[in-house]
């Protein structure tokens, strides 16, 4: 009896629940409908479909035309207004042509039903367990013949010598990054990429645009240049951190490849190994020998992170006499831009310790179209360079500014003082570091001061067009900056011949983070010298040319380098229980949730 009882009370709630179920659904269907009602009502759902489009179109993509982080939860939250936005979205094909690995696997299915005919771009990173990435290739693979774009981080092995060991004509951006240098699992990427097993003039793809390649150890020299030799119309070739086996040049050296299309070219790090079996490796030897069998001539990005190694069987004239001439670079970038209005050229060069940095850009509004950073390189073969590729451009069409490190020597102001007659020198960066002497300091306030002999014969004052001086980490007396600078701008100063400027240029001067002395003595004396134009005192140091981040490249690749905790951009959990994305809560209101996919 009492079992009886127990069971009737338990049959009881279930139907309570039941019940509660039942009701909590038809609550949730009135409520969306009332919402999706008021929201058809709002004044954003007059604007015309081309309008509205073009909006939903900044919600999804960035400027560059890549997909927005959290990109299923925006396009889910956006079909959830009303059966308008919805409708609209659904009749996008270029809504739904953007799909990651990521993703739910339902979303997937209908983004490539969805996106019709138009051009795929794939982004695969790989995990600990490679199930979700085989069956994400699985479905993808059925539209092989749309595939514009893959980018890929930790490829897998399986899938690559499944899915790509197959020509894929279409196929235009290749991106491929990896955290170790080689491909997880049994299969290599020597087929992929040519190498000792295959011949790449068979072509896997003969019409790539972009190829990016971050961290692999396995690429050999003869494949890249069947790469490029395979591929005439690339535009951009990228190559990070990558080493090479040995490789022995043929003699005599083919024809130069021509890469009449190519655009941008970026190297960063890149190695070969030059004795087998030992550690010797040369960041300088791949780099020549790239730069020897190509021949370019509409590139308008340029940038390249190397170093030079005794023992590479490079020698340092040679390198930079294959590094592209930057004024080249500089008026192609300019062409590329349809800039007509000169503009002068900022020129940034800066003499470290133990490297040699310049980056150029075509005005002072743009990012740097020519960049190198070359470590070891000797200060005598920089000099003589930069006088080779910019002695046409002395005069007042070039904007330089010259940054030095650790003057703490006379070679190291023998080296300022190379560049005293230049007129396009516009700022000057000291940075004197740890030991600096004060007589280094008196030394360049003397130079600053002194006249010197003009290449037409004529006495001027040195850096005649400077207009900002730098000093940092330098310990100076505060009489010695004040005499110099007495001097420069005095009435007796030498007029400066061919420019018709008879004194100085007007000097701002910044005593930044470690300079010695006590200069509340000598402040005002300094401001009230006549041609200084300010004064300021221990300013942060300006963030000048020392970082080579990306400053050329728009991609936003490769992922993070540890690439299975991308928890934020995880978007493969179930869509049903997707939240609001906050950007949209004033225009969807709450109790809006996102819709499975069905």
């Amino acid at each position: 009896m009492q079992g009886t009882g127990f069971e009737e009370v338990d049959a009881l709630m279930k139907r309570f629940d039941s019940f509660k179920a039942t009701f909590d659904n038809l609550v949730r269907q009135t409520e969306v409908k009332h919402i999706r009602q008021r929201n058809a009502l709002l004044p954003i759902h007059k604007l015309p479909d081309e309008l509205l489009h073009l909006i939903f179109h900044l919600l999804l993509f960035t400027t560059t035309g890549l997909r927005r982080s959290r990109y299923v939860r925006r396009i889910s939250t956006l079909r959830a207004v009303s059966w308008w936005w919805r409708d609209l979205i659904d009749r996008t094909p270029l809504f739904w042509a953007h799909i990651s690995s990521k993703d739910h696997a339902d979303f997937v299915s209908e983004a490539l039903e969805r996106s019709l005919n138009l051009p795929l771009h794939l982004r695969c990173i790989g995990s600990y367990t490679y199930q979700r990435e085989l069956a994400f290739w699985d479905k993808a693979f059925a539209h092989h013949h749309r595939w514009e774009s893959v980018a890929i981080h930790e490829p897998e092995g399986r899938a690559i010598q499944k899915y790509f060991y197959f020509p894929t004509p279409t196929l235009k951006n290749l991106l491929l990054s990896t955290t170790w240098g080689y491909v997880m699992g049994e299969a290599s990427l020597d087929k992929l990429f040519g190498g000792a097993s295959s011949d790449w003039s068979h072509g896997h793809f003969t019409r790539l645009r972009v190829l990016e390649i971050e961290d692999h150890y396995t690429l050999t020299m003869g494949a890249i240049f069947d790469i490029l030799a395979g591929n005439p119309c690339l535009e951009v070739f990228r190559l990070h951190f990558a080493s090479f086996p040995p490789y022995t040049p043929p003699h005599p050296l083919p024809s130069p490849i021509d890469l009449e299309s190519l655009k941008e070219l970026k190297w960063t790090e890149v190695q070969q190994e030059v004795e087998p079996g030992t550690d010797l490796e040369g960041r300088d030897v791949a780099l020549a020998r790239i730069l020897q069998r190509i021949r370019v001539s509409a590139c308008s990005k340029f940038e390249v992170d190397s170093w030079l190694q005794d023992g590479s069987g490079v020698s340092p004239e040679e390198l930079v006499r294959l590094i592209l001439p930057p004024m080249q670079v500089i008026k192609t970038a300019r062409t590329a831009s349809g800039q007509s209005r000169p503009h002068p050229v900022v020129v940034d060069a800066l003499f470290g310790e133990s490297e040699f940095q310049l980056k150029a850009s075509k005005d002072s509004c743009s990012s740097p179209s020519f960049s190198i950073k070359v470590k070891a390189l000797p200060r005598s073969i920089a000099k003589r360079w930069m006088t080779e590729q910019l002695g046409e451009e002395l005069g007042r069409t070039l904007d330089l500014r010259l940054s030095f490190e650790h003057p703490g020597s006379e070679s190291s102001l023998e080296d300022i003082i190379y560049f005293q007659q230049w007129e396009s020198v516009t700022e000057l960066d000291i940075n004197g570091g740890s030991g600096s002497q004060r007589t280094i300091a008196r030394k360049l306030f003397q130079l600053l001061s002194t006249p010197c002999v003009s290449a037409s014969g004529a006495k001027i004052m040195p850096f005649p067009a400077l207009q900002t001086l730098r000093i940092s980490k330098l310990f100076f007396k505060g009489k010695d900056l004040v005499a110099s600078m007495t001097t420069r701008f005095s009435s007796d100063a030498p007029i400066a011949s061919g420019n018709g400027v008879s004194t100085p240029a007007a000097l701002s001067i910044t005593l930044a983070d470690g300079t010695g002395g006590r200069p509340e003595e000598y402040f005002n004396k300094v401001q009230a010298i006549p041609g200084i134009k300010a004064l300021r005192l221990f300013e942060e140091e300006r963030p000048a040319i020392h970082d080579m981040s990306s400053t050329l490249s728009v991609s936003d690749w490769p992922p993070p380098q540890q690439p299975f905790l991308l928890e934020d951009d995880d978007e493969s959990g179930d869509p049903s229980g997707l939240e609001v994305d906050p950007d949209f809560e004033d225009d969807v209101g709450s109790g809006i949730v996102a819709e499975a996919w069905e």
